[in-house]
């Protein structure tokens, strides 16, 4: 009979104990915080034709998981690719790309919209920006 207990009552001991453990941790862990050198990059004087390509570096300078819960570009010129999760203290990326710009001429500006989980950055605008110009 004592051994059928065992058998019955270890599991639910552990079972709790992760469960607390779980919940201390969560409770213990801060927000995310997003750290972002600059929200806007400049390409200067580009020939037509020039692919457009930047990563925007991101750090997570909090103490819970960043999310990049969305990354949308303003038209369907502009690509993006991101981090969905930057841990604490690491860095990441969001790539924003242009590929065809052979008929640009002139100043180009492109945005992205960028939606996260840092309740002070929730949701922020990146920019590229290029001048097009023939020789």
């Amino acid at each position: 009979m004592k051994s059928r207990t065992a058998v019955v009552l270890v599991p639910i001991f552990m079972i709790l104990a992760f469960s607390v453990s779980a919940r201390v941790k969560a409770f213990h862990t801060g927000p995310p915080r997003l750290a972002i050198a600059s929200l806007e990059h400049s390409f200067g004087s580009v020939k037509p034709g020039t692919p457009l390509t930047y990563t925007f570096k991101i750090k997570n300078e909090g103490q819970g998981d960043l999310e990049i819960k969305s990354v949308s570009p303003s038209c369907g010129c502009t690509t993006s690719n991101f981090d969905k999760v930057v841990a604490p203290g690491k860095e990441g990326g969001i790539t924003l790309a242009v590929e065809k710009t052979e008929a640009y001429k002139g100043e180009v500006v492109k945005t992205a919209t960028v939606v996260t989980n840092d309740p002070d950055k929730q949701s922020f605008v990146l920019t590229l920006r290029a001048t097009f110009a023939s020789e």
